[in-house]
């Protein structure tokens, strides 16, 4: 059994292959939490016996998506799963030797639908932490997000493929999470967490500005950068009333960029730099 410390939330993990369960351990040490703790959430997690000795391997996880009210369904090769929101238990089917990527994937699932009906959001977007604030860039996949983590020294990186969202009195915390792409080496923040200030929709350009956004257009930028809340046709309207709340308290623009660390002089606002009219 493992539980996971993951934005304030605690997941536990029954696993019914001990080394399963200790690869689990390893591969998420930075979040693992004492197991007396209670937790928010659990998911059982049921291994074949053909695992027994199998290598964990990683291709990218094929599960289908199925929502059926608050019971969310997941079928793919080798894997089986249900979510039932609102007890918070799940359950997770392997026959395969694929383990990381299916429990992963399960896991990020699990995580967006948690922060959604906690009133919070898990955003594609890559984090950066510099004095307390959190710069949050989001993007689809190639925009940018990882670029921006390694043209920034300076600062912590929280993530680089997405990052959980709560609101609370302060503002919206930002905090990291175990959910990174698979080449990132940069992995330092991934526990922090810090007080949003700013949302940038990515654009990978010759020059560097920044382009202010409708409300519209905002809510509609980051309902996109929300997976699997997204999918489901029935929370579309909550999910983007939660982004034109976000927008409404936290500046979301767009930034387009180069290849060069210049980008956090328009972001701090130095002579010299653009901010164009509204889309």
């Amino acid at each position: 059994m493992t539980t996971l410390a993951i934005a304030g939330w605690r997941v536990r993990l029954n696993c019914s292959l001990p080394a399963v369960d200790e690869a689990i351990a390893t591969r998420y040490a930075a979040f693992v939490a004492p197991d007396a703790a209670p937790s928010d959430t659990t998911i059982t997690v049921n291994v074949g016996p053909e695992m027994m000795g199998a290598v964990p391997g990683e291709p990218s996880p094929q599960m289908r998506v199925t929502y059926r009210g608050d019971v969310v369904l997941l079928d793919g090769p080798g894997v089986s799963g249900i979510i039932v929101v609102g007890s918070w238990q799940a359950q997770l089917e392997l026959s395969c030797d694929a383990f990381y990527p299916n429990v992963e994937y399960f896991l990020r699932i699990l995580c967006a639908l948690l922060a959604y009906r906690s009133g919070g959001l898990l955003v594609h977007a890559a984090g950066l932490l510099v004095g307390g604030q959190v710069h949050l860039f989001i993007g689809h996949s190639g925009s940018g997000k990882s670029t921006a983590v390694a043209l920034s020294p300076q600062a912590l990186a929280l993530g680089d493929d997405l990052i959980l969202l709560r609101p609370e009195e302060a503002g919206w915390r930002a905090y990291g999470t175990p959910f990174w792409n698979p080449e990132a080496t940069r992995r330092e923040g991934q526990t922090a967490s810090g007080i949003l200030v700013g949302i940038y929709s990515l654009v990978q350009d010759r020059e560097v500005y920044l382009q202010t956004l409708s409300p519209a257009a905002a809510a509609a930028e980051l309902a996109a950068n929300c997976p699997v809340v997204n999918g489901d046709v029935a929370q579309l309207p909550g999910l983007l009333g939660r982004c034109q709340q976000l927008g409404a308290d936290v500046p979301v623009l767009r930034l387009h960029f180069r290849k060069d660390p210049g980008f956090w002089g328009v972001l701090r606002g130095e002579p010299g730099a653009v901010r164009e009219g509204s889309l």
